[in-house]
């Protein structure tokens, strides 16, 4: 049984603190003392040491107390411009060493691990609108007009809600009249924020020129409306910073935001002192609107790599991803889609019509440009591409290159097409510098075969490349590796999903339906799809891949056989556990050089595995493919760029979901891009002035608040409403259910072993445990239920704990049965969660848990275990 919630004063200070991290908190408490104490002896030493006088000193500037630092990211190892703990003398276990870039001004700050990231940060200072739902006549007619549009309510729709709001009028009438005069209101509103313009591209194809729609809204003009955002302010971070963390031994270098890596220390290294980096993340792929796929749009997605990924991934808040561009889709012509003409072609069409989104941030990546942010303070800002994230087919229009047919297939390095799976092997890196070079060479080229000789030599494209224009960015290293279509989508739903099921099917229809049972049996986890029939699934999204690859080897390890039965199989099974060790450190949100040094040694293992296999199989299959490679360099993307989900295309993909719902419900299907992207402007503006209106209801209550004298409050307290939540220190019980005796509980589960003399087990075991936590028993006799006496069941847990993969408070949420990781006196345990209840002794409550634990040693270990990582 669990041990209940206890308190313990500290030795040092005296404050009480939960058991569970009393111990923490003494470590700390005496480490603080410590250092006190040699500060005061080095005080002491200096007055001894220094004459007695003393120099006035001049008080700062107190212009500068308006300056908002910027916030920590969207995770605790993060460091802020306003921390101010003092260095310690002595590094001391888990502390953490915030190192800004030269040019930021700022001193090297070093806290202790439990003060990390805590500094309280500035709200951001924005001048209250009293009105802030103007343009609208009316908050109401706000409100109406922002359930309309989040609802995708059509005209018909919109002027029957507006009657029925009109005929049940209160206190506030609508003032609108139908459906256009919302419409109205938003285009008026529309200019707010940067809208998207229309223009157009001509590209000639042999001895036509054809003419294309571009989309576009000003990239420079979208990312002022951000940096001059007040509410955004306080969350810009502006220097580069490299945080590391004392393992005892040295400092460890940290990775997670962009701004904690490589590339975007370089660019500030790089731009003009004074100047701040502004840092794009920008996303292109194609998307099917209608169910069928009849209608197609080629989204532009953009994001501020200065801005922490909880708001930069966000989803409806100015901060988030922003359909920045709509690029045009070329039709497919059959007599010429498959010469070398007709691909060239498509490149120009896409680098002509991308240019036109970058061209606002040309002249700016290069002069930078002086702008005063929400903050009001002038920076000047240099634009610069960090990160490009696309799928494999993307990357390669991105790139320029001929893609999988090409001598070298990789848009980053000059892999040959046939070596793409000795992932042990290092092959030179493109950079945008070499293929600069290389089109000079081109130029002063005479010939045409010998200039397309030259071209695929290195699997170039004749065509110019948009970002070649743009400072301080080289489009090779902005590709970045993509773990939704390299991994799940990829790796694995494509290749190693396939060859399981392959095996499977050799084995026959009862391995297959036995796999499948074992799937069903597997417990239900939050967050993790339930399959029921697992074998059957060939196509689905990347978020179903990958739980299958989680799950798959405990369904079929004992169905596929071992190395004597079934040897090909087997060694799939052992590639399948190397790549979901690979997949664990792909996904890690904050990496450190030792994740970074074990993801790339098992990366080689994962080579290994594969070369093994496939000399095992008679199969046709060339494994030699792009994204067999790709991750060659994920662990350098990583490095460069912070953890894989600043790159990952799945937040981007997310976006297409809102853009497919406009198209089905909001549009007449004609002139489909500019439909679709007035509504998502309005939609993003609606966000912006809803933000605003939130802030006035907080400031309004505030003032309430701060109006009502204590006698007031004493005299509207009015009783807390009754909950179903019982909180015992680091665990919230919930799901209760009426309470009941012993001697019911005991019926009720009779044939089951676990329960056997419940009653007269809990009475010793709940005496011994008090005595052991320092509880005096009631008139000191040992503690003895009866079967009357009643207990309550709890059938739901959230258990609240640090995490061991980027230091945050974690909550997971716990039903009966599901399996546990316990903390006893003997270490931790693997154990099953059986029954959660409370128990009452002399009326003090007991939130108590009965576990089966598996703790049973293994004596025999099989090589199978071992093989595929179960031990």
């Amino acid at each position: 049984m669990s041990m209940p919630a206890r308190t313990r004063d500290c030795k040092l200070c005296g404050q009480p603190f939960d058991l569970r991290g009393v111990a923490t908190h003494e470590r700390a408490c005496f480490r603080r003392k410590a250092e006190q104490e040699r500060d005061w002896a080095f005080e002491a030493k200096q007055h001894r040491a220094t004459d007695q006088s003393l120099t006035p000193i001049d008080e700062p500037d107190r212009q500068q107390s308006n300056l908002a630092p910027p916030t920590a990211p969207d995770v605790p190892i993060t460091s802020s411009a306003s921390a101010s703990t003092s260095a310690p003398l002595e590094p001391c276990l888990d502390d953490i060493r915030t190192e800004f870039h030269p040019r930021s001004g700022k001193a090297t700050v070093t806290s202790h691990f439990e003060d990390y990231g805590h500094q309280v940060k500035d709200r951001a200072r924005v001048v209250v609108s009293e009105e802030p739902w103007r343009p609208f006549r009316s908050r109401l007619d706000f409100d109406v007009a922002n359930f309309a549009l989040r609802n995708a309510l059509n005209k018909e729709e919109t002027n029957t809600l507006i009657l029925l709001m009109k005929r049940a009028r209160e206190d506030e009438a609508v003032t609108l009249s139908s459906h256009a005069d919302m419409y109205d209101i938003l285009e008026g509103a529309s200019w707010i924020l940067t809208p998207h313009e229309k223009t157009s591209i001509h590209v000639p194809f042999k001895d036509m020129v054809q003419d294309f729609e571009v989309h576009v809204k000003p990239l420079w003009e979208w990312a002022l409306d951000l940096a001059g955002d007040p509410l955004l302010s306080p969350h810009f971070v502006w220097d580069a910073e490299k945080i590391s963390k004392f393992n005892g031994t040295r400092f460890m270098r940290i990775y997670h935001e962009p701004w904690t890596a490589d590339s975007f220390w370089n660019v500030q290294s790089s731009i003009p002192e004074g100047a701040k980096p502004f840092c794009l993340i920008l996303y292109a792929d194609k998307t099917k609107l209608s169910s069928f796929g009849g209608q197609k749009g080629y989204p532009v997605i953009a994001r501020c790599g200065n801005l922490p990924v909880g708001i930069r991934n966000g989803e409806g808040t100015l901060g988030g991803g922003r359909v920045v561009g709509w690029l045009p889709i070329v039709e497919e012509d059959p007599a010429e889609s498959s010469t070398p003409g007709w691909a060239n072609f498509k490149n120009v069409v896409w680098h002509s019509a991308f240019y036109k989104l970058l061209e606002t941030i040309i002249k700016i990546s290069k002069t930078g440009y002086h702008f005063k942010c929400g903050d009001n303070i002038i920076r000047w800002l240099f634009v610069f591409i960090l990160i490009l994230s696309a799928d494999y087919e993307k990357q390669c229009f991105m790139a320029l290159i001929r893609g999988v047919k090409g001598k070298f297939p990789c848009p980053v390095c000059l892999v040959p097409a046939n070596h793409q799976i000795d992932l042990s092997e290092d092959y030179p890196l493109r950079t945008a510098y070499d293929t600069q070079k290389i089109f000079e060479e081109i130029d002063r080229t005479p010939l045409q075969r010998d200039k397309e000789v030259i071209l695929k030599s290195y699997s170039l494209r004749p065509v110019k490349s948009s970002f070649a224009s743009i400072a301080y960015s080289d489009v090779y290293r902005a590709l970045s590796w993509d773990r939704l279509h390299a991994y799940n989508l990829g790796l694995f739903g494509s290749h190693l999903w396939k060859q399981l099921k392959d095996h499977l099917a050799i084995l026959g229809k009862d391995a297959e339906k036995q796999v499948d049972n074992q799937c069903d049996m597997i417990p239900r986890w939050r967050g993790l799809t339930h399959f029921k029939n697992v074998i059957k699934i060939s196509f689905t999204d990347g978020k179903k891949f990958e739980h299958i690859s989680k799950i798959i080897l405990f369904a079929s390890y004992n169905v596929i056989g071992d190395m004597r039965t079934n040897k090909p199989g087997y060694c799939l099974l052992r590639c399948i556990r190397c790549f979901l060790v690979l997949d664990m450190y792909a996904s890690l949100n904050v990496h450190t050089e030792d994740t970074i040094a074990a993801g790339e040694q098992a990366l080689l293992t994962f080579e290994q595995a594969m070369k093994e296999y496939l000399a095992l199989i008679d199969d046709s299959k060339n494994w030699n493919f792009p994204k067999m490679h790709s991750h060659k360099h994920l662990f350098a993307d990583i490095r460069a760029k912070g953890a894989t989900r600043n790159f990952n295309t799945k937040p981007n993909e997310k976006l297409h979901g809102a853009l497919k719902n406009i198209y089905d419900l909001q549009t007449n299907k004609k002139d489909v891009a500019t439909q679709i992207l007035k509504i998502d402007h309005y939609v993003l503006v609606m966000s912006f002035l809803q933000q605003r209106i939130d802030l006035l209801d907080e400031y309004c209550k505030s003032g309430e608040a701060a109006d009502v004298d204590e006698g007031d409050v004493e005299d509207d307290i009015k009783p807390q409403s009754r909950t179903t939540i019982l909180s015992a220190g680091h665990v919230l019980l919930g799901a209760v259910q009426k309470a009941c005796s012993f001697n019911s509980l005991e019926e009720r589960y009779k044939d089951d072993v676990a329960f056997s003399n419940f009653t007269q087990r809990l009475g010793p075991w709940m005496s011994q445990f008090l005595l052991a936590s320092g509880i005096d028993l009631p008139n000191n006799t040992p503690i003895k239920f009866h079967s009357s006496n009643l207990i309550k069941e709890y059938r739901f847990l959230k258990v609240k704990y640090e995490s061991k993969v980027d230091w945050r408070e974690t909550m997971d949420y716990l039903h009966c049965m599901d399996c546990v990781l316990v903390d006893t006196v003997g270490g931790d345990i693997f154990a099953q969660l059986l029954f959660v209840f409370t128990c009452f002794v002399n009326k003090t409550p007991y939130p108590l848990a009965l576990i089966q634990p598996l703790d049973a040693p293994i004596h025999i270990q099989r090589r199978k275990d071992k093989d595929l990582g179960f031990i």
